[in-house]
């Protein structure tokens, strides 16, 4: 494809007239590409940035007709088809050509999948992952649920592409999964990850001018996709696990008149989440043995002696 055919066809997706294949191709290349990519440079460097990718794609892919530079002044349709086309150029070299490796487990055991960088990948059944065979950048695609232990590289994020979902990380271990029809979810096992829901449903326009709101997860967070809604909301994993390992705050179970405020600090040091007593209950005394019980079991106990009870917004457990 010519320098001139990349305007001409994104000229025409901006006044509508755009062939169906075209306003795919468009998207498609698009939708590829990572979030900090996707909003364009300032108006005054996209002749520039302009240039210089395109002279690297005429290097790569020869072509009959000559480079001609835009021109300094240009209308306000140049300026907007620069927004779109720079991110389509960007992604040409972002994901180099390289075989596609894809890997399906049609067994019922976890199938492991070790990739380059030493991140291991463990695809449940039914499971599909895809990824470039040099695998750079460090970016897979997944259908159906997985577990993930990331290695550690600060200076290249790991990107999960799951249905309308990416999820993004350096270093860490998570689980996506498809729950059912309706949901899917990324659960925090270590480390930290962000969640952004990829909109593929409204123009390639919108999307380039509404940047989505990413949604930073921990150990015991989870993000929930509801597939019809299309809403992202980020909540606590059902049966939070004990991060804490210092035994001392882990030995004592019963316990004998404590306030409200003390147990909830305690509780949030050891699953690392935020566990607040309102002020009314913040000197409500409990007595009880919390032994052997998982956290929302603790609760349960707690509030029905205390005849109080608690609440869930976002990742914040509100004793009420």
């Amino acid at each position: 494809m010519s320098r001139k055919q990349f305007k001409d066809i994104l000229q025409r997706y901006l006044q509508g007239t755009c062939t169906l294949d075209e306003t795919r191709m468009i998207e498609k290349w698009y939708d590829m590409l990572p979030e900090k990519e996707k909003l364009s440079l300032s108006k005054e460097d996209y002749q520039a940035m302009e240039e210089r990718l395109w002279q690297k794609i005429s290097q790569a892919t020869p072509i009959s007709k000559p480079i001609i530079k835009m021109p300094k002044k240009s209308s306000n349709w140049i300026a907007v088809a620069a927004a779109i086309l720079l991110p389509v150029l960007v992604f040409t070299f972002w994901w180099p050509a390289s075989p596609l490796e894809v890997v399906s487990n049609a067994g019922t055991d976890t199938l492991q999948v070790d990739l380059p960088d030493g991140s291991t990948i463990r695809l449940l059944q039914g499971a599909r992952l895809s990824y470039t065979a040099n695998f750079s950048p460090r970016k897979v695609a997944l259908v159906g649920s997985a577990i993930f232990h990331v290695a550690s590289d600060p200076l290249r994020p790991f990107s999960v592409l799951h249905g309308k979902m990416t999820t993004e990380v350096l270093g860490t271990e998570f689980l996506i999964q498809d729950m059912d029809t309706d949901e899917s979810e990324v659960i925090v096992y270590s480390g930290k990850v962000q969640v952004t829901h990829t909109c593929r449903d409204v123009s390639l326009v919108q999307r380039i001018f509404t940047k989505p709101r990413p949604v930073e997860l921990t150990i015991n967070h989870r993000a929930v996709f509801n597939k019809k809604r299309e809403t992202l909301q980020a909540t606590i994993v059902e049966k939070p696990k004990v991060v804490v390992t210092d035994q001392a705050i882990l030995a004592q179970v019963r316990y004998q008149a404590v306030d409200l405020a003390v147990l909830a600090n305690k509780l949030s040091k050891i699953y690392e989440l935020d566990i607040r007593v309102t002020p009314p209950h913040r000197s409500t005394t409990f007595t009880g043995d919390l032994d052997n019980l998982t956290l929302f079991e603790q609760l349960d106990l707690i509030c029905a002696v205390t005849a109080t009870r608690y609440v869930i917004h976002d990742r914040k457990i509100s004793i009420l």
